[in-house]
């Protein structure tokens, strides 16, 4: 009789199936319920809140040290398919240049790195997207809407001299506005909020401290929708 030995789930399982739910959504094609699906490309500001790093007393600067994520420009895209005029799913992209400020005994010093957010979520629209006119339907002028669902965070960098920890799944919350610019074009205007736990070292015992981390984004995106 053979037997099964079953290994636990780890973080690194986890991210690694929601990365593969994100790249199916991204790319698998509007099926038969779709009634609009938009292409997006978004200009965004990524915002972290707090140190993803942190150890000692900043009283005591001698004891302290913190790694901490900057504010800066960010790049994205998305895919959005509309199955009803209230309910969407989507899945976005956006990467960011953002420099690490590391704080220990010589001062602050900015050291380069990279941060990636994907994720795939759920929408639900307050007012419907569209309405019947004399010449078919048609985008409201304004819709507002709420989203969630499942992300990754990914840094890199050689500031972060770690040996896990560097990609983590993540909670998404979104909340959004959209306007009609055009016959088949929109503006969004968007606000994510990536929730993630960050520890690096897992195991070792130079295993950091686990903090609720908090990335945000900011983002107007132009989106060209196909409507059925």
């Amino acid at each position: 009789m053979g037997c099964t030995i079953s290994r636990p789930w780890t973080r690194g399982d986890a991210a690694a199936a929601v990365t593969l739910a994100i790249a199916t959504g991204m790319f698998v094609p509007a099926t038969g319920l779709a009634q609009k699906t938009d292409i997006g490309f978004s200009i965004a500001y990524y915002n972290p809140v707090g140190a993803l790093v942190e150890s000692g007393d900043k009283s005591m600067p001698a004891t302290f040290s913190q790694q901490r994520l900057q504010g800066t420009p960010a790049l994205g895209a998305s895919i959005a398919i509309w199955t009803s005029d209230h309910l969407g799913f989507a899945a976005t992209f956006n990467v960011s240049p953002s420099d690490v400020a590391v704080t220990d005994t010589t001062g602050t010093h900015d050291h380069s790195s990279t941060v990636l957010l994907a994720s795939a979520r759920a929408i639900y629209a307050f007012t419907p997207l569209l309405f019947k006119a004399p010449e078919g339907k048609r985008e409201l002028p304004w819709s507002f809407y709420v989203a969630a669902g499942l992300g990754v965070v990914s840094r890199s960098g050689n500031v972060w001299n770690y040996s896990s920890g560097l990609t983590a799944p993540a909670a998404l919350l979104n909340v959004g506005v959209r306007t009609a610019v055009g016959k088949r074009s929109v503006l969004r205007f968007d606000v994510d909020d990536y929730i993630s736990q960050a520890q690096f070292d897992e195991g070792l015992p130079t295993e950091t401290e686990a903090r609720i981390h908090h990335d945000l984004i900011f983002s107007i995106t132009v989106a060209y929708h196909v409507i059925r």
